[in-house]
């Protein structure tokens, strides 16, 4: 079953958001640090070659949250009380060295998306039932949220196109 991650994109323990998830990086930039293997599957996962991909610190309970993640789960990225992107894992890699040549930084348990929802969402009183007010840290939604949007959306796609909104301008999303 599909699961829901939260990273928060003001959190220094994850990369600095917008600098290769939303505008999104050259492959070529990323391919000289994978193995052959490596390179073939993110070649398949983007073909128009642009990755998006993020990373967080192997610190804390990070990286078991990391190692939870699936291909095709659900990450929302956080900012204050915002969902400020939404996107699809695609493929997780744990490199050091490629995250210090991206961000100069060791954000190195890394995750590669699908080209993500990128718009300020509120997270407002309404949205409780199924997202927690606090997006501070990286960590699995509680399964009980998740499943709440299941029960109420049908799929997590729908959620984050209408629940979410990212599929209306943004004069017609949540406000406080």
């Amino acid at each position: 079953m599909d699961n829901v991650f939260i990273v928060s994109m003001e959190d220094e323990a994850a990369a600095p958001f917008g600098t290769s998830l939303e505008a999104g990086c050259a492959l070529e930039t990323v391919l000289p640090f994978l193995d052959d293997t490596q390179a073939d599957a993110l070649r398949r996962l983007c073909p128009d070659g642009t990755c998006h991909l993020w990373g967080v610190r192997d610190e804390g309970d990070n990286r078991p949250t990391w190692e939870g993640m699936a291909p095709d789960d659900l990450v929302l990225g956080v900012r204050g009380r915002s969902v400020v992107s939404a996107s699809r894992v695609r493929m997780k890699l744990s490199h050091t060295a490629l995250a210090e040549q991206l961000w100069g930084e060791p954000y190195g348990l890394m995750c590669f998306s699908d080209r993500p929802h990128v718009g300020e969402v509120p997270i407002v009183p309404q949205m409780f039932w199924y997202l927690d007010p606090d997006g501070r840290g990286f960590r699995r939604l509680d399964p009980k949220k998740r499943d709440n949007i299941l029960r109420d959306y049908g799929s997590l796609d729908v959620f984050v196109r209408l629940g979410l909104r990212y599929d209306f301008p943004f004069s017609f999303r949540h406000s406080e």
